[in-house]
């Protein structure tokens, strides 16, 4: 390795396993000290323990690198801000913050109160929190990386609204946030993965559910089946999205898996018509929108 991130201070949520584990030894072979965040729990939210967190802290070490573990939850602030805290007793300010910790949790439109907060803590409230924890040191010091997990649920073609609304969301808050930051030496960009994790193998059955029902394209389900490769294909985009070489990269979404990295498409109009002035025109008939929306609007 090259050492890019020597002497960064870097926070992994759900560093354990999966993902986020690939990501942690990948940001301390480049020189990050890292603070690996883990609960613990189960693909599906279960439990917790300290093995998950303190065997990725052991790898890191045994290859030479620094780290320390932590076992809050970052689906809620108290969580995040103990995290935060032990990354500055421990190594100081915080440089990096990659939030990838989450689980396999139920998203359909009839989940309960309190199902529907739990989603929403874990998958949008962490990456605030850790923002709101992180940001304003970054920029008093000119540099920071925020980098945060979201997934095609985004699109809403898995269905699961509740859980696609917490993607989507973060997707817009990376956005907003990457916006905020221009000009402040802060990056923020949010990361799409694919591989054959726990939690994939976890999530199979209920897209093989959705294919049943029609929900899930032939195509879709033919690619979920095969996986998405090996977790090893993830971790350098998000490293490099944390050097000084993307240091003007930000409120982008990157996938990375099967050996593919691709951007997102941002958000932008298209197929777009006009009367002209509204001032002077008078609005779309609903008998003009039978022809114009199918034959031009959604072409």
């Amino acid at each position: 390795m090259s050492d890019r991130l020597s002497g960064k201070v870097a926070i992994v949520t759900g560093g354990g396993n999966g993902v986020g584990k690939a990501c942690a030894l990948a940001l301390a072979a480049e020189g990050a000290r890292v603070v690996v965040n883990d609960l613990g729990t189960t693909a599906a939210g279960g439990g917790r323990s300290s093995e998950a967190a303190d065997a990725t802290v052991a790898e890191i070490l045994a290859a030479g690198g620094q780290a320390v573990a932590n076992y809050d939850s970052v689906a809620e602030a108290q969580g995040c801000a103990n995290l935060v805290a032990l990354a500055e007793k421990t190594f100081g300010p915080v440089d990096i913050v990659l939030a990838i910790a989450g689980a396999v949790l139920p998203g359909q439109i009839d989940i309960t109160d309190e199902q529907y907060n739990k989603l929403m803590d874990l998958f949008l409230g962490q990456k605030f929190w850790l923002s709101r924890l992180t940001v304003p040191g970054m920029v008093e010091r000119g540099w920071g990386r925020i980098v945060v997990t979201a997934s095609e649920g985004a699109r809403g073609g898995v269905g699961n609204p509740v859980f696609a609304a917490a993607m989507g969301g973060t997707v817009s808050f990376i956005k907003g946030l990457a916006t905020e930051l221009k000009g402040t030496g802060v990056t923020a960009n949010t990361l799409a993965p694919g591989a054959s994790t726990r939690t994939y193998e976890l999530a199979l059955p209920g897209l093989e559910q959705a294919h049943a029902e029609g929900r899930l394209s032939d195509e879709m389900f033919a690619a979920a089946k095969k996986g998405p490769g090996p977790v090893e294909h993830v971790p350098p985009i998000v490293t490099w999205l944390c050097t000084d070489a993307a240091s003007d990269v930000s409120g982008r979404v990157f996938h990375s898996g099967g050996g593919k990295i691709s951007v997102w498409s941002d958000y932008e109009d298209l197929n777009t018509i006009s009367k002209g002035d509204p001032y002077e025109n008078p609005p779309y008939t609903l008998d003009e929108l039978d022809d114009l929306v199918p034959g031009q609007v959604l072409r």
